[in-house]
């Protein structure tokens, strides 16, 4: 195990020095010079934005700026925002949180959706059970998160005053209060992601309950419970999870949408905030940590897959 997670390591590396040049190349390409931006228009004296150019790296060759961006963010230093002079790094840590708490509940609801959903397809395969469950699961794709969103914050916030419709409270704070914050927005990501994963789950335990050795068991008297939750349900473990690390980057984006839905104060929110003004320190940050949270899921997901099937720790 220790060999397959030091393999994997290994892979990190140049994974990050990709994403980083490609970070940097993408956010060098938008149009507009974020020198003039900041200066304040095309109105601004010649002098104020070459001063602006020479703070930002602007009139260095493109090379040097991206060996000095990774060298800096190496070293934890992604430079300052100039919309509100603060420091990308403290921008990420006020805004993260935000962020992983919405990932991370929306993930346990997708769960709790998918997993019975998937169960029950795939004992009743093609059957009506099995187009109910599916259509269920579907809907999630086919229904938009911006309008899912509006129409949860219509029933269950300004209808029945269940949920508040806006806003994040951090979990040290008040524990309940964030939980009740997130539920409405996590579930709005939740049920998107449930639609892949139960027919991942429903693919991945079809083969099992078809086979000679779950028919014996059944013949020898172990309740469908055991059958399934025991012995199939282990054997769909790998790809539910190969399946969730792959939903990170998906659950991340959709994260840009909900956020502006509820009024969250997390990572898409300031990317979409650096487009908009220009902000090119702050949009390279959050895009890079971003794509740094992507890798190490990436890199979670291949262990949890490798502690669940042996053979890949072999290979």
């Amino acid at each position: 195990m220790l060999r397959f997670a030091g393999r994997r390591l290994l892979f990190l590396v140049p994974q990050l020095l990709l994403a980083a040049l490609v970070v940097f190349i993408l956010t060098s390409l938008l149009p507009g010079d974020a020198a003039i931006a900041r200066a304040g228009g095309e109105s601004a004296s010649p002098e104020l934005i070459a001063q602006y150019r020479a703070e930002l790296g602007l009139d260095q060759p493109l090379y040097v700026r991206f060996f000095n961006f990774v060298a800096s963010a190496a070293t934890g230093d992604l430079g300052y925002s100039f919309s509100t002079s603060e420091s990308v790094t403290d921008i990420l840590w006020r805004t993260a949180p935000v962020t992983l708490s919405l990932v991370f509940v929306g993930f346990i609801i997708a769960i709790l959706i998918a997993l019975p959903l998937g169960i029950i397809a795939a004992l009743n395969p093609n059957g009506w059970a099995d187009r109910i469950s599916l259509g269920i699961a579907t809907s999630g794709i086919a229904i938009p998160n911006f309008w899912f969103g509006l129409l949860l914050v219509l029933v269950f916030s300004l209808s029945l005053g269940w949920f508040p419709a806006t806003g994040y409270v951090s979990l040290s704070s008040n524990p309940w209060q964030w939980f009740v914050h997130l539920v409405l927005p996590a579930f709005t990501l939740g049920y998107s992601l449930a639609a892949e994963l139960t027919r991942q789950l429903r693919a991945a335990l079809g083969d099992p309950l078809r086979r000679d050795y779950v028919r014996t068991m059944r013949a020898a008297g172990l309740s469908e419970r055991s059958v399934v939750g025991k012995h199939a349900l282990r054997s769909a473990l790998g790809p539910a999870v190969t399946t969730l690390g792959l939903q990170v980057p998906i659950a991340i984006g959709a994260c840009v949408v909900i956020e502006a839905v509820f009024n969250l104060p997390g990572l898409g929110s300031q990317m979409v905030q650096a487009v908009f003004s220009r902000d090119i320190q702050l949009l390279q940050g959050v895009i890079l940590f971003t794509v740094v949270l992507v890798v190490i899921a990436s890199f979670l997901a291949d262990l949890s897959y490798a502690l669940i099937n042996p053979k890949v720790r072999a290979e």
